[in-house]
Order: structure tokens, then sequence, then C-alpha cells
């Protein structure tokens, strides 16, 4: 178990004698909420992207997988060249695993790197020395996966700027092609296996802030594109084609194409984005989730429904995250309204951050990100119009959000 990790996941060795039995029940209950979602929805709507996530979906066995697939394209169409994107864990990941994959048409493969240093990996229970990602990124390639991403976080125990320089050179000899930098926040109030992480060997906040620009700058220098907040990507690669072509955008995932689709998730915690409807959650637990399926068609824990001004927030956050600035003409033949009227305790708040250099106003009615403060304290800026934090939280941050060393 990953002392880090603040995913929904749960623990079973496949030796357990109840382990069979979990599974084909969650497969059941999974097959099921498929069915129903699919009941439920306009099938004739074209698939455009479709993620396997959540945990290690290679903890299934090939056929499990194919069951899953089939009974997803089955009732929906996947349209011609959808992005089909798993989550794999090199450590567990069998080449077989990887054939059957591509030969569903999955074209996308997502590592869990982490960090290449022997200590950092023995201390928050992540071992996969580079050797092992090294065959599993050979092993996707020689099967035609067209992009590889890396998940790799920086601001963990035992680290300092040297020796995640060192992780970052091994990352680029490897040459993914998009590349997730997080930064890590430790919350142990909330995640109880970040209790078990020595928070005595947590980098300090200017520690981090080094990592994060030598990262960039190194990125960068290697060919990669800063997509924004902790993404970057090949040129040629999707996210950066959509960062040029204004169609990226940013959800509960992180940074992704394809901004104008409704997202519809499936399997415990799974959540959904309908963009003009709301949000709702799945249980997270996977015994409730499945009994919610199975005995009553729902496993639904809990949902909000979007207002007129959530939406229109929701678009200017989009443009934020995805774009680094904010078009108030835009916004306001959009929505019908006034910008300085509608956001005018909101542009209070900006004049301070403008201030500080990390906005700009511009004269045809922009307010762009500078590079690099604006583009790094995206979130600070995003912070001044979410409806939902408290009016200070830009510049404080939200009160029960504090990470042990903010």
């Amino acid at each position: 178990l990953c002392k880090f990790c603040g995913c929904n996941k749960v623990i079973l060795k496949k030796e357990r004698a109840d382990a069979p039995g979990r599974v084909d029940r969650f497969l059941e209950a999974l097959l099921r909420d498929i069915d129903l979602v699919a009941d439920r929805l306009d099938t004739t709507r074209p698939l455009r992207q479709l993620h396997f996530g959540g945990g290690s979906p290679t903890y299934l066995t090939p056929e499990q997988l194919v069951q899953i697939h089939e009974r997803i394209s089955n009732h929906f169409a996947i349209a011609p060249g959808a992005e089909q994107a798993v989550e794999v864990d090199p450590r567990v990941t069998t080449f077989e695993q990887l054939k059957t994959l591509r030969n569903l048409g999955f074209n996308r493969i997502s590592l869990g790197v982490q960090d290449f240093d022997a200590q950092v990996q023995q201390h928050v229970r992540r071992v996969q020395p580079y050797e092992m990602v090294e065959r599993t990124v050979e092993q996707s390639r020689s099967l035609g996966f067209h992009s590889v991403n890396f998940d790799i976080i920086f601001g963990l125990p035992y680290q300092t700027v040297e020796s995640v320089a060192r992780t970052i050179e091994q990352v680029i000899a490897l040459g993914p092609d998009r590349i997730a930098y997080y930064h890590y926040a430790q919350v142990p109030a909330k995640i109880a296996t970040q209790r078990g992480i020595d928070h005595t060997r947590l980098p300090s906040s200017d520690e981090k802030l080094q990592m994060f620009l030598m990262g960039r700058e190194r990125f960068t220098a290697a060919g990669y594109e800063f997509i924004g907040l902790d993404h970057f990507a090949r040129p040629d690669e999707a996210l950066a084609r959509s960062l040029r072509d204004g169609t990226i955008t940013r959800n509960f995932q992180g940074m992704t194409t394809g901004r104008e689709l409704d997202l519809v998730g499936v399997g415990p915690s799974a959540i959904s984005h309908l963009r003009r409807i709301g949000f709702v959650q799945n249980a997270t637990d996977t015994d409730a989730y499945a009994e919610g399926i199975l005995e009553s068609g729902s496993a639904v824990a809990r949902g909000t429904s979007l207002s007129a001004d959530d939406i229109i927030r929701q678009r200017l956050l989009e443009e934020l995250y995805g774009n680094a600035r904010i078009d108030s003409s835009r916004l306001e033949q959009q929505f019908g309204i006034d910008f300085d009227t509608y956001f005018a305790d909101e542009r209070k708040r900006l004049e301070q951050l403008e201030q500080d250099s990390i906005v700009q106003f511009t004269e045809d009615r922009r307010i762009i990100l500078t590079d690099p403060l604006g583009r790094i304290l995206m979130r600070n800026v995003a912070a001044v119009f979410d409806a939902y934090l408290e009016p200070d939280a830009f510049c404080r941050g939200a009160s029960h959000e504090y990470s042990t060393n903010a």
C-alpha cells in the first residue's frame, strides 16, 4: 500500500481465500452499473474517450478486462480514433495484459512512476526499479500504444532537489509523451495512509518550489511543452495539440483534452460530470457500491446540480486553467453579463494579485496570468472565482486544506 496515495483503493491480496469471490461480485456490479447507465443515456452519442483507472485495472485478468470493455462497446458507439487510456502499475502488469488492452483498442497508457530514488521508494512503499518501468515502456511501445504518460511526485519524504533532478533525467531518458509532475500534499487528517509518512523528512516549501522550477526548466529544455499547472507534453501529443486549438480543459483528474465532453463514471467512487447539469459520485466503499447496484439499482452517494452562476464560473475556470487567461468580452457575449459588475468583488482581489505580478490586465479586457509566477500560482487565481471558498482563500488558502508543511 503506497503511503502517499489519496485515491480510493482496496488492498486485496490474490492469495486470500475470499479474493476470487470479492472480485466476482465487484465485476458483477460493475457490469450491471454499465447496463444501468446505458439505459439512462442517449447511447447514439459517440464515446470519444474511455479511461480505465482508479487503483490499478491490471489487478484484473486479461479475460476480465475483455469482459468489461465488451460490455461498454456493446452499449456505446466508440468513435473512430477515440482516446482509450488505461492506468497500469509496472509492478504487477504483464505483457499479456498489455497485449490484451492494445487489442481492445487502448492507445494511451499511464504509469505511476512517482520517483526513482530507492530510499524514497522504500519509505512510501512504492518499490519499482528503473529497469521495471523501462520494461513496461518498451513493451507498450512495441505493442503500438501511441502515448505513454508518467506520473511523477515532488515533495515526498527524503527527496532533495538533487535527487529529484536525477529522477527527472531518468524520466527524460525513457521519453514519455506526457508527464504529470504533481506536488505532494501531506494531509494525514484526511488520508489515513499518510500517517505513516515521516513528516520530519518532508522538503521545505522553498525546496519544493526549487523542485518545481527545476523540473519545468529541464522538461522544457528536453522538448516538452509546459501545458499548465503540473502537466508537460511533447508538441505532437494530443494534450499539447488541444492547448493550441483551445479544447483543453481541467477536471478532477488533471489537465485533459475534450473540453465540451460530458464525463460519465462507473464503478466505486466514480464521478460523473454533466456539464450543464451537475455532478454525481458513487459510493467509495466497494461493498457498499456493489450492494447498491445489485440490490437497488443505484450506488450514488452524493451529487449536486449546477446553478446558472456555477455554469458561468465553470466556463471561466476552464479558460483560466486551459489558456492561462480570462477573456471578459467573450464571457459577456456568452452569458449576457457585464463582467466588471458581475465579478466586482473578484475584480478587487485580482487587483491585489496584479500588484504581486501574478496577473496582468490588458487593453482588450483580458486577464492574463504572468509567466512563470502567475502560471505557477494558477490555483490561487482560480480561488478568486471559487464561490465555495472563503473570499480570502486566494491568499490564505482554504482553512480545512492546509498541508503539514504548507
